[in-house]
């Protein structure tokens, strides 16, 4: 019997017995509140370790997080603000994909990240949101759209022509807010009307530039005015790598790039997982970078001392800093996400918050990272950091399941709206609030993570779930 798309493929009681015997420390926040659990995410300390690399990729980080600071418009003191965050309290929320701040998937996740920061009376938010991914990701669901009054908007007015075949980071056009209601053509609701008021009218040279635009203005205008909101994506991960790459003292050029001995056993780090209960959580689909033509990504594999990628068009960096940074600087390759993990998690030494999948591949990056270190001597003190991390990776994202439309619940309670439900899911246990658990029970991933952990093939005495 066919089983439909969104049926479950595992109960939501077998998934959390598989999440609490892969990390213990989250049985005590079974019945604990949602607040409680926030403040336990976001509480800790920054690395004592007086490790020289994770030092100096903590230092380059808090530089590239300052100067995109500044960039989105905020003082210099506020920047400086953002630099003490990351380094004293290390968090990154990681969840959600770069969306409009009112879409779901988005929304939920920064309510309960804002939750975690009150607790600890925090004013400065950052999260990376991953903008390698296309306009559409599985129907009317994507950066490119969004529901208003129960009605699909598409964002940018764009033809599917235009959405299917790019990421939303590519510069390969102008866009703007159209706000096209696809299911009531003609004028606009009050919603929508409301909605076109908050968001810029610029163009944009990439949707990414716009999102995050628009989304500086959804946070001031809703969310909480003592704390202020920094965005990330892929393009400013691409200037941190550059950064690395740029400076003699960086453990990421040294090792990385001109070692090709370490990038190569990280590769064949990740391709053993192929062969275990593992398999399919994580895969060199692109060896470091993505070759990226209009916003169209591709592939790159090591070959030799060059990246190539295997397409009609052969493309060829050379793997060398100087060529990597102009690469870079012209947008031809983009940072993978395990390169950009590297950078702004395990090397300078931050806690990552992201969602179901991340749960388990994270914890896989960083053991194939770890393994590949422990053929180096030199690298000792990197390795001894990285295995008295705590909680480096932390379930921070679709805490939060509510059937509502986020952006009419914000104008039904007016100006209190960020405050209400702060109240009304902060009460709430982990296991009512997160609601069924959808992202979890319809993955076949989980559903064979949960048959191997039933068989004992699986659990927290796993030898590639050593850093966890």
């Amino acid at each position: 019997m066919e089983t439909s798309p969104n049926s479950d493929l595992v109960s939501k009681g077998e998934v959390l017995a598989l999440i609490f015997e892969l990390f213990p420390w989250l049985r005590q926040f079974e019945q604990a509140s949602l607040n409680d659990y926030a403040k336990a995410a976001f509480s800790v300390g920054s690395d004592q370790s007086g490790c020289v690399a994770r030092s100096q990729a903590m230092s380059l980080l808090r530089s590239r997080v300052a100067a995109v600071a500044q960039r989105q418009g905020y003082s210099a003191e506020a920047a400086s603000r953002f630099q003490t965050e990351i380094e004293v309290a290390p968090v990154l929320q990681c969840g959600p994909h770069l969306h409009l701040l009112i879409e779901p998937d988005a929304f939920y996740t920064h309510l309960f990240s804002l939750m975690g920061l009150r607790a600890h009376g925090r004013t400065s938010y950052i999260s990376y949101a991953c903008s390698t991914v296309k306009f559409v990701e599985r129907g009317r669901k994507g950066p490119a759209w969004l529901h208003v009054d129960g009605d699909a908007v598409n964002v940018f007015g764009l033809s599917r022509s235009k959405m299917i075949p790019y990421s939303i980071l590519g510069r390969n056009g102008c866009y703007r807010f159209h706000l096209q209601n696809v299911d009531r053509p003609g004028d606009d609701s009050e919603a929508i009307s409301c909605l076109r008021d908050l968001l810029p009218r610029g163009e944009f040279q990439s949707a990414a530039e716009a999102i995050k635009a628009a989304n500086l203005c959804l946070w001031k205008r809703y969310s909480d005015s003592q704390v202020d909101f920094l965005q990330l994506d892929d393009t400013d991960v691409a200037d941190l790598v550059a950064d690395h790459l740029s400076d003699g003292r960086s453990w990421l050029r040294a090792s990385l790039i001109e070692d090709r001995a370490f990038a190569m056993r990280l590769i064949h780090c990740i391709d053993q997982l192929a062969d275990t209960a593992w398999r399919g959580w994580l895969k060199n689909s692109t060896h470091f970078f993505w070759g990226c033509i209009e916003g169209r990504l591709f592939p790159l594999w090591l070959d030799g001392r060059v990246l190539r990628s295997k397409a009609t068009d052969d493309v060829c960096v050379e793997f060398s800093p100087p060529s990597l940074v102009e690469a870079l600087r012209t947008g031809r390759i983009v940072p993978n996400l395990l390169l950009m993990f590297i950078v702004t998690s395990i090397l300078p030494g931050v806690r990552v918050l992201g969602g179901s999948r991340h749960t388990i591949y994270y914890p896989l990056m960083r053991w194939a990272f770890c393994e590949a270190l422990r053929n180096n001597h030199r690298d000792t003190q990197l390795l001894n950091a990285l295995s008295k991390d705590e909680r480096p990776g932390v379930w921070g994202h679709r805490i939060i399941s509510s059937p509502c439309e986020p952006f009419s619940l914000l104008n039904a309670f007016s100006r209190g709206g960020i405050e209400t439900l702060l109240g009304l899911f902060g009460k709430m246990s982990i296991i009512d609030a997160c609601g069924p658990l959808s992202s979890f029970t319809q993955d076949p991933l989980w559903a064979e993570l949960a048959v191997a952990y039933s068989s004992g093939r699986v659990g927290r005495q796993s030898w590639q779930w050593a850093f966890r």
